[in-house]
């Protein structure tokens, strides 16, 4: 049986399983902050604030978001990408106390490369 719901129901239950985490919060100071799956676990978000290169004393915030959890919403709720991100952003800026859209988002770096090319 296959039910259609409303973009807001998505919503919803995207909130619900991000609310149900284990979110670990590091404060790194300054009012930036990075935020893991657990105490131990991999950041998934990224919270920094940026000077800009091109506006003399102007800031403004850049949440840098891990794909694996990007992918994971996406197929879990059968939703695209880029509805994925957006739903990210909306429920971080929830619990987070903060205004940010996509156009503050970036993707976190991988390690992985720099990691594979020590061994080596």
């Amino acid at each position: 049986m296959k039910y259609l719901l409303k973009e807001s129901q998505i919503s919803k239950l995207v909130f619900h399983y991000l609310d149900a985490q284990d979110w670990w919060t590091w404060d790194i100071g300054d009012g930036e902050f990075n935020v893991a799956d657990g105490k131990y676990g991999k950041d998934l978000f990224r919270f920094r604030i940026q000077n800009s290169s091109t506006v003399p004393d102007h800031e403004f915030n850049v949440l840098y978001i891990e794909d694996n959890l990007v992918t994971k919403i996406s197929k879990l709720f059968s939703i695209s990408n880029d509805d994925s991100v957006k739903l990210i952003i909306d429920w971080f800026n929830k619990e987070y106390g903060k205004s940010l859209t996509v156009n503050d988002f970036e993707w976190i770096e991988s390690d992985t490369y720099y990691d594979d090319e020590e061994e080596n």
